[in-house]
């Protein structure tokens, strides 16, 4: 008798303890946006913003969620974190791999700004600094949707230049930015303009839709700051009048946000503004932003300018002068010795006030150029 109570006992013991472990396996909590704990700092991380230049290595979009409480800033010295709060699992259970970097958390930020200042008024553009760090997953999570879901990447791609800047090393200049706006979470975003004039700033819940980012408002924010739509009929026709008022000839360009070399191109433009604005007024007519962007663009291609970008030199009446098609196509940019040869001797015999100096400092640095990437191009065929 005693053997069956005390079995009795064991097998109660033993369903009480199951019936507790359970109970225990099956609680999840549920995203916390309060508390957000830090992971452990990441390694610096290579900036995820690099220039397009060193990608042109190949020629050829509901109703916002109801928020109980307020998220609270996430400064440096408070014990945060954006991924959504999780219960503790069993030890046994595999760890969840790392996210990649992709804040540089030694970078000079103030650097990164400048160079996305730049680089927006070459394209004409405007900046995004994403403020946030590789702690915090909802930032990972906005990186996503900026880079990765079709709708909103093409106008982050078409219409700013991105900047990653992490804010726990940035508390500073983070307040520059966003003045006497109260940071509620991260990520945050705030809106530059080409002359780096903060024109918004945004905190991104009202952007989310459960656990994620909907694209229908990201793409709404973003498409209410991009720079006002130009009309390339009418920018032509300003640009060959200022052309006829200081006796110039107008470097005629044309290209897409897509196209790599088109933005070296742009580059080489923009370093040698002093110089080339000797002579030329530059057009750059973008067919996928502008308003008739196509339709000039056709009116004024020369036979064989195959791809982007393809160039003309115009008189101040229009007429062609040279292009940028030679024997063996259309050039692009000018990156190989019998491209620079051509584009030179376009230069050379449409100028009037550029010097034999000039050239020989625009050929130099064109040079410079083809011989870095062709050593770049050497070393990685040998690796």
């Amino acid at each position: 008798m005693r053997r069956i109570v005390r079995s009795m006992l064991s097998l109660a013991f033993l369903l009480t303890t199951i019936s507790i472990g359970l109970v225990g396996c099956g609680s999840v909590a549920e995203p916390n946006r309060q508390s957000r704990s830090p992971a452990a700092p990441a390694a610096p991380a290579t900036a995820s913003t690099a220039q397009s230049v060193a990608g042109a290595e190949s020629k050829e979009s509901t109703t916002p969620v109801a928020v109980e409480t307020p998220r609270q800033p996430a400064l440096a010295s408070e014990s945060t974190s954006s991924e959504p709060a999780e219960t503790p699992v069993e030890a046994a259970a595999p760890a969840k791999p790392k996210r990649k970097p992709i804040y540089d958390e030694t970078a000079d930020a103030k650097e990164l700004i400048a160079k996305a200042v730049r680089r927006a008024q070459r394209d004409d553009k405007q900046v995004i600094i994403e403020w946030g760090g590789n702690w915090c997953g909802w930032c990972h999570l906005l990186h996503d949707c900026f880079t990765k879901v079709p709708e909103v990447a093409k106008i982050v791609n078409e219409e700013y230049e991105l900047v990653l800047v992490d804010s726990n090393s940035n508390e500073k200049l983070m307040k520059e930015y966003t003045g006497d706006h109260s940071v509620q979470g991260f990520p945050h975003l705030t809106i530059v303009d080409q002359e780096g004039k903060v024109l918004t700033n945004q905190d991104t819940e009202p952007l989310e839709q459960g656990r994620r980012h909907d694209p229908a408002r990201v793409t709404a924010f973003l498409s209410k700051w991009v720079v006002p739509k130009v009309d390339a009929e009418q920018l032509l026709s300003s640009k060959l009048e200022l052309a006829k008022s200081s006796d110039k000839r107008v470097l005629f360009r044309v290209g897409d946000p897509y196209c790599g070399w088109c933005k070296v191109l742009s580059q080489f433009v923009q370093d040698h503004e002093s110089l080339l604005a000797k002579d030329f007024v530059d057009v750059k007519i973008d067919t996928l932003r502008m308003s008739n962007g196509v339709k000039v663009s056709e009116a004024h291609r020369p036979p064989n300018a195959n791809g982007h970008p393809w160039f003309i030199i115009m008189g101040p009446a229009g007429e062609v002068l040279a292009t940028s098609v030679s024997d063996k196509g259309n050039i692009g940019y000018p990156g190989a010795a019998e491209e620079i040869a051509h584009f030179m001797k376009m230069l050379r015999d449409t100028r009037k006030s550029l010097t034999d100096e000039d050239l020989t400092s625009l050929e130099a640095d064109l040079n410079d150029f083809r011989i870095r990437r062709e050593k770049k191009l050497a070393e990685q065929s040998s690796n």
